[in-house]
């Protein structure tokens, strides 16, 4: 398109910023590559031959719209109102979002972020839906569903109980022993509650729960009230320092929850900014789970 304005070599290579020998280079292999002469060279100017007219008619609107095309990947993600969605479990947003979501809005404050909880199986739909760009969940088969879950932590499940119950004074609980009460549980959906169901079914143990509930502070009350005890994830469970509540790890066997990355995996789910979360900001926080202990019962 220069030389076709310039009719000369040399005036526009001046233009483009490239000497006259690297344009007569790029010009001789577009021609070879389109299969035709664009351009008549005499001593006195350069002219378009017929078939160089059809192709600058086509350039010139497809010339354009490439521009805006690379101003908008170079500027993706660079506006105020960019806004990148973010979905967690309950108990993620407490142990993971604060530290994440502070290295992010330090490394891009220009980026608006959006957060909600839901249990596992809504936060799947919701980035098979594209409602959201990424969440952090714990695992569920999900096979049908546009979405890639990627591993970051497994975490074991502890017995959850009051320090006065039978059990509280043993190292390790066993999952036939634990059985044997009232147990309160997780809901259907939940990654909580897929963990447990598969690995009773495994091991030919029977689980029946007498209360299921989505959110594990429920649990939690329900079990500090006297009403059962439970089987929660090592992330769900009391601190340490809880006046009421112990947790002590559950053998035979051992079960894990594992928690990880949603994210979509069409065309356009992944920006920058979502590759940015996934592989480096969360993954950094994950090994922090590793540290928390809980105390058992007969040490307090």
């Amino acid at each position: 398109m220069a030389l076709a304005e310039a009719h000369s070599f040399r005036i526009a290579a001046a233009r483009m910023g490239m000497s006259q020998p690297a344009l007569s280079q790029n010009i001789a292999l577009l021609e070879a590559h389109v299969g035709a002469a664009l351009f008549i060279r005499t001593t006195r100017a350069v002219t378009l031959t017929a078939e160089g007219v059809e192709f600058r008619r086509h350039l010139a609107g497809a010339l354009p719209a490439l521009q805006t095309a690379v101003d908008s990947v170079r500027n993706f993600g660079k506006a105020p109102a960019r806004t990148l969605r973010l979905g967690f479990l309950a108990s993620a947003v407490v142990s993971y979002l604060p530290e994440a979501l502070t290295r992010f809005r330090i490394d891009f404050p220009e980026v608006v972020v959006t957060v909600r909880d839901d249990a596992a199986e809504g936060l799947f739909n919701a980035v098979h839906r594209g409602d959201l760009d990424l969440a952090v969940s714990s695992f569920l088969p999900h096979a049908g569903l546009d979405v890639t879950f990627t591993e970051i932590v497994k975490d074991p499940f502890f017995a959850v109980m009051r320090r006065d119950h039978p059990l509280a004074l043993q190292e390790t609980i066993t999952w036939a022993e634990l059985a044997r009460y009232d147990i309160i549980g997780a809901n259907v959906g939940s990654g909580t509650r897929f963990a447990v169901d598969a690995a009773m079914r495994e091991h030919g143990h029977s689980m029946k729960t007498v209360m299921d509930f989505n959110h594990f502070l429920a649990v939690s009350g329900m079990v500090e009230a006297g009403m059962g005890i439970s089987a929660l994830p090592l992330m769900n469970c009391p601190r340490p320092d809880h006046p009421t509540l112990c947790a002590i790890r559950l053998i035979d066997p051992v079960v894990t929850r594992n928690l990880g990355i949603i994210t979509g995996n069409r065309d356009g789910d992944l920006s920058g900014h979502v590759i940015r979360f996934r592989d480096a900001i969360l993954p950094k926080a994950a090994p922090s789970h590793a540290d928390r202990k809980p105390r058992p019962a007969h040490g307090a």
